[in-house]
């Protein structure tokens, strides 16, 4: 959505959703909009070290049904894709805070999903866009724990012996730029073949898992 007057990056929004109408009247018996807003003045107080100044817009996205919108590559694009808008336009600095119509809305999902979208955009103001597997697990691990350590709205996290498993397959391929490679580690195998990408012998949300734990703080 970059032709019209506003350009908002609505992009995640697919007409072809079909749970989106029920989703959005949920959202506004929820008052989305109003805890938005005070959960984005909660983060000023938290974050008035950061000079930056975001503009936030709640999308929802939907795929049961829907041949336009794939899960997990519509998640790993707003997580990790470049800025869709020209660096010289103002409105560079709207962030879509993505919510998905199979997650309750609740006022945990928004504000864990807000959280994340805040400390992802400053972290990339910090750092730069991710390249590595360890950039993509830290921008993540950040905004993760920002937000609460949710993913979808659960609680993210592995078993003792996930995790040390997790880390073993993960170190040496830490300073991958493969995209792959970087997707299947922080999605697990599952998702790695729904897409066609090799899967690594990992646990869904494995690299999630991973960059939240205490030990990789």
């Amino acid at each position: 959505m970059v032709d019209g007057p506003e350009l908002l990056p609505l992009g995640d929004f697919s007409p072809m959703g079909r749970r989106q109408p029920e989703y959005l009247d949920a959202l506004l018996d929820l008052g989305a909009e109003g805890l938005a807003a005070q959960y984005g003045r909660e983060i000023e107080t938290e974050l008035e070290d950061v000079q930056a100044e975001f503009r936030l817009i709640l999308v929802v996205a939907d795929q049961p049904g829907n041949g336009w919108t794939q899960r997990w590559l519509t998640d790993a694009a707003w997580r990790f894709g470049p800025e869709k808008l020209p660096q010289q336009w103002p409105e560079r600095r709207w962030r879509s805070v993505q919510l998905w119509t199979h997650v309750p809305p609740t006022p945990t999902y928004l504000r864990s999903q807000l959280r994340g979208t805040v400390m992802r955009a400053v972290w990339r103001m910090r750092h730069g866009l991710p390249v590595t597997l360890a950039d993509h697990m830290a921008q993540e691990g950040a905004a993760l724990k920002f937000g609460g350590s949710l993913f979808a709205g659960e609680p993210l996290s592995l078993e003792p012996d996930e995790l040390a498993y997790t880390r073993q397959v993960l170190a040496p391929l830490l300073a991958s730029e493969h995209w792959p490679t970087i997707f299947a580690a922080l999605y697990g195998d599952g998702a790695a073949r729904e897409v066609g990408y090799p899967p690594l012998g990992l646990a869904a949300l494995a690299g999630f898992g991973l960059a939240v734990s205490p030990a990789n703080t």
